[in-house]
């Protein structure tokens, strides 16, 4: 074997021993980069460096943001003559100053010592669908610029955004007004979902200093993408991450059974049913969550609540045999005793004979004003009519439309860049951010509906 084979297949253990993560990050010599090393070693000193580079690497942790990538300038400085002992100590200080702010981008060792970092940004950030096994560009790399320091422009609600707000902001005005006729009508307490987003974003946070002493406010997130007509909320599966209520919630549930008005909205429909009563599909499964829930009460027995509620016979049946619905049961069981069961209305501020529950129609049932028999309350504060539905229209329904801030990201735009600074790769923000039109939109609301309240 020669001396380059007897290296490559050292360097090839190296690489198998770390399952590939130094190798993913820039260890790996061809017969160039070999020989550079061999012009200044034997080979068991070649073996030797390569084996503490190894080793070195692994101890920075080459997988995380902060950690190093071998680029090929890198490897020269490393192929150099000299103690490998003292060039890694080098590799330290320089890393340590960029992080303390004495990045000097003259330097090119501690510039490369950054690609790492740009490595990550670009595959989080500037182009996530890049493929994952293939490094950023490094001649992107060496483009960068120096950035300038952070700037911000105040985010101002201006043309279409505003008028979009004064339609969002009577749609919470008519909301508060059921919350508060329904919180009169009963001694017992009220839990709200406001469902993350839409209901916790443009139903429930702007009206929260009302809300606060009378009411409980809770914002799990059930999302409508991806839901089909069984789903019992309990997990999102692209992400792992838990939806619906809690523990907290559940138990809550159980041992004082409160109101629960479940607060989301809906996009418009179509042709004849444009102007009809819609619930999400998030709405959709807290309903069938509280079929699950009910059954749980009910030790089984669906006849102690398929009445309370607006969905078809069958529903009961098939509902059961589904896999969510077993999950959720699993979750919540050890939690939930037998007793009452929830009863099931809804709202909205224009009410019809039937309304849409995600993807099919129930006959709607209204809500019980004056009932302490528990209730949750799907409900809608959108209003689907528009200008030329009605020329008399509220003047803050007039030149908009109902949903338009689903996906505020839509209506507000801003791009990261990255650059050099005295911490090495930095980035900065150009534009305002989504988070920044919903606050000034949730201000906004809050001053109008107290103008609405105080108008009467």
């Amino acid at each position: 074997m020669s001396n380059i084979a007897e290296i490559q297949a050292v360097v090839d253990r190296l690489n198998e021993e770390s399952n590939g993560s130094i190798q993913r990050y820039g260890f790996e010599f061809d017969e160039a980069r070999i020989e550079s090393f061999l012009q200044h070693r034997t080979v068991d000193e070649t073996i030797s460096d390569l084996t503490r580079l190894a080793a070195w690497h692994q101890e920075v942790n080459g997988q995380n943001h902060d950690g190093v990538t071998f680029t090929p300038l890198l490897k020269d400085y490393l192929a150099e003559p000299g103690d490998l002992e003292e060039k890694l100590a080098k590799l330290k200080r320089l890393r340590a100053n960029t992080r303390m702010g004495r990045f000097d981008l003259s330097n090119e060792i501690e510039r490369d010592l950054e690609y790492h970092r740009y490595n990550w940004a670009y595959h989080e950030v500037l182009e996530p669908e890049w493929d994952p096994y293939a490094d950023a560009p490094y001649e992107d790399f060496l483009k960068l610029p120096v950035l300038e320091p952070q700037t911000h422009d105040e985010f101002v609600l201006d043309g279409q955004n505003l008028i979009e707000a004064r339609r969002v902001a009577y749609e919470a005005y008519t909301l508060l007004g059921f919350l508060r006729k329904f919180r009169a009508g009963t001694s017992r307490p009220i839990l709200i979902i406001g469902n993350d987003r839409y209901g916790r974003q443009w139903g429930i946070e702007p009206l929260e200093e009302y809300l606060k002493d009378d009411f409980t406010i809770v914002y799990p997130r059930v999302p409508s993408h991806r839901s089909t007509r069984l789903t019992v909320p309990n997990m999102i599966l692209s992400t792992g991450v838990r939806a619906g209520p809690d523990r907290g919630t559940i138990r809550r549930l159980s041992t004082s059974m409160p109101h629960v008005i479940v607060v989301d909205a809906r996009n418009v429909g179509h042709g004849k049913d444009r102007l009809m009563m819609r619930m999400s599909r998030g709405a959709r499964d807290y309903a069938n969550w509280f079929i699950a829930f009910n059954d749980l009460r009910a030790e089984g027995d669906v006849s102690k609540y398929e009445h309370k509620m607006p969905h078809a016979p069958h529903h009961f049946s098939e509902i059961k045999r589904w896999f969510g619905f077993v999950e959720m049961q699993r979750k919540a069981r050890p939690w939930v005793d037998p007793g009452e069961t929830y009863s099931m209305t809804m709202w909205a501020p224009e009410i019809t004979e039937e309304t849409v529950l995600g993807d099919f129609k129930v006959s709607t049932r209204e809500v019980e004003y004056e009932s302490d028999e528990p209730q949750v309350v799907l409900a809608n504060p959108l209003v689907y009519r528009l200008d030329e539905d009605d020329p008399d229209i509220h003047e803050n329904l007039r030149g908009n439309r109902p949903y338009y801030f689903d996906g505020p990201e839509r209506h507000v735009k801003h791009e990261v860049i990255f650059g050099f600074g005295d911490h090495g790769i930095e980035s900065r923000v150009i534009g305002n951010t989504s988070d920044e039109l919903v606050e000034a939109v949730q201000e906004f609301m809050r001053q109008e509906v107290a103008r609405l309240l105080a108008k009467g």
